[in-house]
Parts: structure tokens; sequence; C-alpha cells
């Protein structure tokens, strides 16, 4: 226990880290770009369009309610897949808030790598049912096989429904998988004569005469995937299962976004561009004129006012 608290910086080095990954060098007004930035207690205010912000409020930790030390624990549970259970009871936080929590973090991995998986050289296919006929659905994935040293790279797709056909396999090709790639599957009917409908080499095994050469790796990666969800969150709803075969798929593929919580904030917090100032510039010196202006005039007219009283006999 004491151990993962050591885990925790202060709150202080925690700003300075979100600080450091959203703005950059240097702090500035996220509305007009300026950099006179005075500090009010936890919040920050523009000396000149006068926007209040926080280190939260322009990220997706908009409205959060727990303390950032809180909020660095929850972080460090997840990245260690740390079970659900055991993390309410680390942070003292209800099962909800957990859950809601570890969704935000899968939510804010980047979309760009994993959107784009492209699979390359001998490929295994394969594909995973769960939750019955009436109201399942599937999962096909497939696997490119690596030597040794390299990691692992693997694209997998939630298919609501509890079956998948062969239009979603070649859909599923079209996005993945490179053309004249060596395919191996096992003898579904949904595989024959795929290299009519998208270029591939393909070769097939039965699983009824006990072959399975050619898919034991993504047949093994399907008890890796049931058992990652057991352990970290003990059963699943169908309408969250997508998101967290996405988390799967980004720990296999980009583990060091998974090592520390600094790692992650760099990767899951995005950079605020600076705005132009020009435009602000010249608002701004439109309004400073027109208060000089008003002051200047009510000067004048309290300064005849006072010429124009009597003077007391």
């Amino acid at each position: 226990m004491n151990n993962i608290l050591k885990q925790v910086p202060s709150i202080s080095k925690i700003r300075r880290e979100i600080k450091r990954v959203v703005f950059g060098k240097y702090l500035f007004c996220p509305k007009c770009g300026s950099r006179q930035i005075k500090p009010v207690e936890n919040r920050y205010r523009c000396r000149v369009c006068k926007k209040k912000f926080s280190l939260t409020s322009v990220t997706w930790l908009k409205g959060m309610k727990i303390p950032l030390d809180t909020f660095w624990l929850l972080l460090w549970c997840w990245l260690n897949e740390t079970p659900v259970k055991q993390t309410t009871k680390l942070c003292c936080l209800s099962k909800p808030t957990v859950w809601r929590w570890f969704r935000k973090f899968r939510e804010n991995l980047p979309e760009e790598k994993l959107d784009n998986i492209a699979l390359s050289g001998v490929i295994q296919m394969d594909e995973a049912y769960r939750g019955g006929k009436k109201q399942g659905y599937s999962i096909i994935g497939a696997k490119e096989e690596k030597g040794a040293g390299q990691k692992s790279k693997l694209a997998l797709r939630v298919i609501a429904k509890s079956s998948v056909d062969r239009k979603d396999a070649i859909s599923f090709l079209a996005n993945h998988v490179e053309p004249d790639s060596k395919l191996q599957t096992d003898g579904s009917s949904i595989y024959r004569g795929i290299n009519n409908w998208w270029r591939v080499n393909h070769e097939y095994e039965r699983h009824n005469k006990w072959e399975f050469a050619l898919t034991s790796e993504i047949e093994g990666l399907w008890g890796n995937l049931t058992k990652f969800i057991r352990k970290m969150y003990d059963h699943v709803t169908r309408d969250c299962i997508e998101n967290i075969v996405r988390e799967f798929v980004a720990r296999k593929m980009c583990p060091e976004w998974f090592q520390t919580p600094h790692a992650f904030i760099g990767i899951g917090f995005p950079k605020i561009e600076r705005p132009r100032q020009k435009e602000w510039r010249g608002q701004y010196q439109k309004k400073r004129l027109k208060i000089n202006m008003l002051k200047s005039r009510n000067y004048l007219i309290k300064s005849l006012l006072n010429e124009l009283s009597p003077v007391p006999s």
C-alpha cells in the first residue's frame, strides 16, 4: 500500500506536468493567446480579455470533482491493470466513479494509430462469438506474425450481431490487411474463395481434424482477451465492449503508452495551439480607448460642474 502511494507526486508537481504538456513552455490565455496571466487561487485570469480558466478546464478533465492526487492514483491503477474492485478500495471512490474514469481514459487514447492499422506478411485471422445467439456479438480479428523482439501487431473489430458473414470478413480485410499478404484461417465457410474478393494468398486448416498449426496465435489471443476482461473489469456489457477491445489492442501494440502516468499524459492530453493575438489586440485597444474617452468626458463634466457651482458666501 505504501509503495503504491509513493507513486503519487505532490499536487504542485501534477499541475506542473499538465501545464507542460497542454501549454508548453509558457502559459497563455486559451482565448486570446496573451501571456499576461494572473494567478487567482487555483485558477488563472487573463489581463487582456479577462477570461478565467484553469489547467483542467481546457482539457477533458473539465468538471473534475476529485483532487489531482486521486486522479493520478486512478490513472496509475488503470495503467497497471488494477481490477475495478481493488481500485475502489485504494482510491476510496465508488464503483460507478471508477468505471466512469476508466472509460474516460480509454476514450482519450490516440485515435490515429489505432484506426489505421494495416497488417502485412503472414497474418492469422479468426472470429469469436460472445453472449449467445439472441443478444450476442461477434469479434473478428487478425494478428500479424512477429519476429523476435518485435511488438505485436493486431486488429480487432466488434460486430453487433451474433455471427460473422463473408461480407464482414471482406470489409475487415479491405480495412486492415495489405494485398498480397499470406492469410491463414480455419476452415469456416466465410473464408472459402476469399482470395477472389481480396487479393491474398489464402491457406486454411480444419479444426475438426485437430489442425491448429496455422491459427495457434490468433486462437490464443481470444484467451488473453477474455482473461484481461475478467481480471480487470470482472464483466462487461455489450455497449462498452468495443472500447475495452480497443484498449486491449492499444496495450498490445503500444505498451509504451501504459508505462507511467507521465507517458499517458504526454499522449492523452492534446496540446493547445496558441491563438493569434492581432485581432484581440485591436479589440483590446479600441476598448481601452473607449474607456479612456469616457473617463476624460466624465472628468470634464465634473470640472465644469464644479466651476459653475455657486461659491458659498
